[in-house]
């Protein structure tokens, strides 16, 4: 199956049927040439745009020369095939750079810290340390002293080692030579080596544990999360010890997971 072909089963499986109709069928249309433009590395000609949106000459060609119009498709005078325009990387940067982590996770965050009743942190890197952005409590007495805007040691915290496990081992050598390993309790990795083997474990598994590393009494599960590849954010359970059994460890694993997928699910479209 070739693109094209690939692209309209796409097109025409997607979900036609919704419980309000969207105002301005011209812009679906629009967006629909965007994205299958998208999809081509090459340029590619009209015939080719409507056989694969399955839509006429005629209107197909009134709306390109509006996104050729406004630089969102550029045409080739020449060959007189079809690109995305250079004003989509204008916009690009700019959904980039307002990009909020919170805002698009804090939905699976509420429902996963209703599910479990832990406490759920969402943090993201910065300078050698993970920075919490939200905090959600949990049901409990017991309310962990964490906060938004603490800072969390890479090497000995469920949400740190997350994180590095996604580097290289360059990076993250580089990483240890300028980090003194301080032993924060009696459970903390501090030999390099033990500690790059539990990275390539946690590499291995897709998430990450802290089991009284960085705190006494604290159990921690995390995980990053992704956008086009790229770590976003980092999210983790935390609990005291005593409440975490075998079987509740189990299912905060997936349940963590479960919440990971959907929130990339969301980013990455």
């Amino acid at each position: 199956m070739n693109i094209q072909q690939k692209y309209m089963r796409e097109f025409m499986t997607v979900g036609t049927t919704t419980d309000k109709k969207p105002y301005g069928t011209v812009l679906i249309r629009a967006k629909d040439i965007l994205d299958y433009l998208e999809h081509r590395v090459d340029p590619v000609n009209l015939q080719e745009i409507c056989t694969a949106l399955n839509t006429s000459k005629s209107t197909v060609l009134k709306i390109l020369n509006t996104l050729c119009s406004i630089d969102f498709v550029k045409r080739d005078e020449e060959t007189k095939k079809y690109t995305l325009g250079t004003a989509l990387i204008r916009y690009g940067e700019t959904a980039r750079k307002s990009f909020n982590i919170v805002n698009v996770a804090e939905p699976e965050l509420v429902e996963l810290n209703e599910k479990i009743g832990e406490t759920i942190h969402l943090g993201v890197y910065d300078r050698d340390h993970i920075v919490y952005v939200k905090k959600l409590n949990g049901k409990g007495q017991i309310i962990l002293s964490s906060q938004v805007g603490h800072t969390l040691p890479l090497y000995c915290s469920a949400m740190g080692k997350a994180y590095l496990a996604e580097q290289s081992e360059e990076d993250i050598r580089g990483y240890l030579a300028r980090t003194k390993l301080e032993k924060r309790t009696e459970n903390t990795i501090t030999d390099p080596e033990e500690l790059l083997k539990n990275l390539k474990e946690i590499k291995q598994l897709g998430y990450a544990i802290d089991n009284q590393e960085n705190e006494d009494e604290i159990f921690c599960i995390s995980t990053v999360i992704k956008r086009n590849g790229k770590i976003e954010g980092i999210m983790s359970v935390s609990s005291p010890i005593f409440r975490m059994s075998e079987e509740k460890k189990n299912e905060i694993i997936d349940l963590v997971k479960q919440a990971r997928r959907k929130i990339e699910n969301k980013m990455n479209g």
